[in-house]
């Protein structure tokens, strides 16, 4: 069968800008070559014999959301619609929020309902490829990392559309008495580090260190089945990423494929009263229901390009200074609790050694880059002169501004200012190179030594830099401020965690200064830290984090735990300011609403405990993680949602075709070019563009490097 196939190659920088008007023009002429390969933005009928073209399956979504105080319940809806004459297997990479707890799976095809069952994830797999060979509808939902998940559809008949609902659930977000989500539509590229693997096997698999192995493991999937041909992403496995092909979906091309729908109703229950309800990533329409209780609405239909984020505040003489929620279940009871703990009357006085990381990959070209510039040269601006900073910038390679901090002084502070101005992104995203370098700086004695880590956080290798993090960061503090449109925001909040630090995002240029002000305030506050919370007889709380993060000046302390038969009282401690603190929370005084869920939630922080605690072996993880999502019923890298239908309904003389459905590039992102040459004329041609660009540097002059030399950056 002949299909269309681009094959990608990667330009990028300023001198592709021109050389990308003419490869367009050039290729143009190749839409009539094809070559004898699977695959392409079009499929043929697999029963025609023509020529033809048809479409790709279509794809929609759209998102209900009810919230009940600190508990956000979604429902997301994936439409998939086969407008060919094939029956199709489709597959769909999306986002989640980090700490969305994915506990529910339907398939809606007419009147009919199909429920998911959790499974561990190897045999999970097994059902869908099953239910695929034998022709019955089914649907499979894996996590891939914290917040990104894909949808498996097997066996979607002609002329079809096919709904599926997921389900989960997430705290939201309180500080500085505002409350806020966050609902990703799409995520940046992740960059794969490392040598590619010819292929992932057992015998590799032996040479690699346990996490990788684990991972090698569950990726080796059988040479031909749906799961295998629906997982063919862009990049090649290596010993780093080894599951690379199952994370990287092109992005859609919006000269021939249709945009993803995106639409979202918000039902808000507060219970007190809220003030302005807005957001700055789409135009909404607010209705008050009834005092306290809110209806949330997008303005019109939008397109699934970027995050969407909503914040409110209750008014004046209505925030929280402690909540509670408790549900009773059969055999355990469950809490989830908010306090305030007290908040430092005074300014610290001690002075702050601030080493600023700036990303300045490839993936950050356009205005993510302009973003990351803006915000160091903020950061710079609000240094004092009794302070000390460095500055390390990095793509494929990491360079360090000084060898030691250098004084916070004006011509200091001016010098990198206008060399910051002047950098420019480019080459890969090697992270490791950067945090090694920045713990290799020495800290100062009677300073507030602090990371603040600038970037989009497209890589794949996270579990690599969790470790690095958790394993290098002594008295120092690692904040992180993600960059963009659609950052990897789990990465960076789980990096925050492990640093003992928040993560700030900032989405747009005209909000750099509004966003990092508050992160600027944070860094020169007093920390509330060593936080204990333990039950009156001494007893620790079974929560997450384990150990509790620092605490800055109006964050709130957010838990979920079992409830003892026996509790009567939670004492919170830790240390502000250098002084002892003790706060005692009476559960008995405290009006606790009912809720369900809260079991959800405090499973997935158990996860994420887990996940991050070093001190357990893989095998160890594996099954606690594994058996905490069977009990829960919740998706996790090692269990899956699985649902499939009893009746078979593709014929057998049929065969159905796999096809990614491509997520949108995120908005005011440029990533590197990806095309591709079907054919050997377009080789050629290839090779004539090659000689363009070598001609036209030559035309344009040597590019400027920019290289760190005693202190400047030149």
């Amino acid at each position: 069968m002949l299909t269309l196939t681009f094959i990608r190659t990667h330009f990028q920088g300023p001198i592709s800008d021109w050389l990308l008007t003419a490869l367009l023009i050039f290729l143009m002429p190749a839409l009539a070559f094809a070559a004898e390969e699977e695959g392409g933005l079009y499929i043929q009928s697999a029963n025609s014999e023509s020529t033809l073209w048809t479409e790709a399956p279509q794809f929609s979504t759209d998102a209900s959301m009810v919230i009940n105080g600190l508990i956000n319940r979604v429902t997301v809806r994936q439409l998939f619609s086969n407008p060919t004459e094939d029956w199709v297997n489709a597959r769909y990479l999306f986002p989640l929020p980090q700490n969305a707890a994915v506990d529910r799976l339907r398939i809606r095809v007419g009147e009919r309902v199909i429920e998911g069952e959790i499974q561990e994830k190897q045999k999970a797999r097994e059902i869908f490829n099953q239910a695929a060979a034998t022709g019955k509808k089914a649907s499979l939902i894996e996590q891939h990392r914290s917040n990104l998940f894909s949808t498996q559809m097997a066996n979607i008949a002609p002329n079809e559309t096919i709904i599926v609902e997921i389900e989960y659930q997430e705290t939201l977000h309180y500080e500085d008495g505002e409350f806020s989500l966050r609902f990703p539509t799409t995520f940046t590229q992740r960059y794969i580090p490392g040598l590619p693997l010819s292929s992932v096997s057992e015998s590799h698999a032996h040479n690699l260190d346990e996490t990788r192995r684990e991972q090698a493991s569950e990726t080796i999937k059988p040479a031909s089945s749906a799961l295998a041909d629906l997982q063919n992403g862009w990049a090649v496995a290596t010993a780093q990423v080894t599951d690379a092909n199952e994370i990287s979906s092109e992005y859609r091309d919006p000269l021939i494929d249709d945009a993803i729908a995106f639409n979202l109703d918000i039902d808000l229950n507060m219970g007190l009263p809220v003030g302005l309800i807005e957001s700055q990533t789409g135009n909404i329409n607010v209705v008050e229901v009834t005092a306290g209780r809110y209806s949330v609405t997008l303005s019109e239909m939008a397109i699934a390009d970027r995050d969407f984020e909503l914040s409110w505040r209750p008014l004046a003489g209505a925030e929280p200074v402690a909540a509670m929620f408790v549900q009773h279940g059969d055999n355990e009871n469950y809490g989830l609790l908010m306090a305030m703990p007290p908040q430092s009357k005074t300014s610290n006085p001690i002075p702050q050694n601030i080493t600023l990381v700036l990303d300045t990959s490839g993936s950050m070209y356009g205005d993510a880059m302009d973003q990351a510039k803006e915000s160091v040269i903020y950061a710079l601006s609000r240094l004092d002169s009794d302070d000390y900073f460095n500055l390390i910038v990095f793509n494929d390679k990491a360079k360090r501004l000084s060898a030691n901090a250098l004084p916070a002084n004006n011509d200091n502070i001016q010098n990198v200012i206008r060399g910051v101005k002047r950098l420019e992104a480019d080459g890969g995203t090697e992270m490791v190179d950067a945090v090694t370098l920045a713990y290799d700086s020495a800290a100062l004695d009677g300073y507030l030594n602090q990371i603040v880590f600038i970037t989009d956080g497209a890589i794949g290798n996270e579990e690599e830099l969790y470790r690095l993090i958790d394993q290098g960061r002594g008295d120092r503090r690692l904040f992180t401020v993600g960059i963009g449109s659609a950052p990897n925001s789990a990465f960076m909040q789980r990096a925050a965690v492990s640093g003992k630090g928040t993560f700030t995002h900032v989405s747009s240029l005209n909000e750099v200064n509004a966003v990092m002000k508050p992160l600027f305030d944070k860094l020169s506050s007093p920390i509330m830290k060593d936080i204990e919370v333990k039950w009156q007889n001494g007893k620790p709380v079974d929560a997450w984090p384990s150990p509790i993060s620092d605490l800055y000046q109006s964050q709130p302390l957010t838990l979920a735990f079992v409830i003892p038969e026996d509790a009567e009282t939670l004492t919170l401690s830790g240390q502000l300011n250098d002084d002892e603190w003790t706060y005692e929370i009476s559960l008995a005084d405290i009006n606790a609403e009912k809720a369900n869920g809260i079991d959800v939630l405090w499973a997935r922080n158990q996860i994420e405990s887990i996940t991050l605690n070093q001190a357990l072996n893989n095998e160890v993880k594996k099954s606690r993680i594994t058996q905490l999502g069977l009990d829960h019923h919740i998706v996790t890298k090692h269990t899956s949602l699985v649902a499939v239908d009893k009746t078979p309904s593709r014929p057998m003389s049929e065969t159905a075709t796999p096809h990614q459905i491509a997520p949108h590039q995120p908005k005011n992102v440029q990533p590197l070019l990806q095309s591709g040459l079907g054919s050997t004329g377009l080789v050629i041609l290839g090779f004539c563009m090659v000689f363009m660009s070598l001609s036209a540097c030559l035309m344009t002059g040597r590019r400027r490097e920019f290289s760190f030399e005693k202190g400047r950056l030149l």
